[in-house]
């Protein structure tokens, strides 16, 4: 039996009954992710304002939740943002995204586990499929976005970086994001 069967009856436990700030599956186990701190949410939050009025009448971008949930790869994420058609949280039922419905995928990279967004997440975006990947990261006031999944002699990853620092005009699914907006953590944090 694979570890996302296993294991995601017991994530879902944690986030009903823990009432988590977030979870996420993936081959290493469950992740119980831990509260972010003040500038990762304000990046969120500009970014969000940003993408607001860029989007078309139906889509959405959303902040938080919900997670991403995909048995084909194993995989459970909750990214920090992501952008979808109005029509992915229309279906009833618990509020789960399929990956076909992900337009793009924002996180901010947390100082004591940049690893998972650069590492683990940038392996499990592109084999869900996901088009655009952007990463924020105010530890170094750099923005990443990853494009164009596909296969490689590695497996299936994105096949286009562009890095910027902050400041940039930024240009990530056809979306225009002005990264002066962000602002780097003090002290590593």
């Amino acid at each position: 039996m694979r570890t996302y069967d296993r294991l995601r009856p017991t994530a879902i436990a944690i986030m009903e009954q823990l009432d988590a700030y977030g979870v996420e599956l993936d081959d290493q186990g469950v992740h119980v992710m831990m509260s972010p701190v003040n500038r990762h949410e304000l990046a969120i939050s500009r970014l969000l304002r940003q993408l607001l009025p860029q989007l078309g009448p139906d889509m959405l971008a959303h902040a938080g939740t919900p997670e991403i949930d995909d048995p084909g790869t194993g995989r459970l994420r909750r990214p920090d943002l992501v952008v979808v058609p109005e029509a992915a949280l229309e279906r009833p039922g618990q509020s789960y995204l399929r990956p076909e419905d992900v337009e793009l995928v924002a996180e901010v990279v947390s100082a004591p586990n940049p690893e998972n967004d650069y590492e683990h997440k940038a392996a499990d975006y592109p084999a869900m499929g996901i088009p655009t990947y952007l990463i924020i990261d105010p530890r170094k006031s750099t923005v990443t976005v990853l494009s164009e999944p596909g296969s490689t002699p590695e497996g299936t990853r994105y096949r286009t970086r562009r890095d910027y620092v902050f400041g940039d005009q930024v240009e990530a699914g056809g979306y225009i994001i002005d990264s002066d907006a962000f602002l780097p953590y003090e002290d590593g944090s």
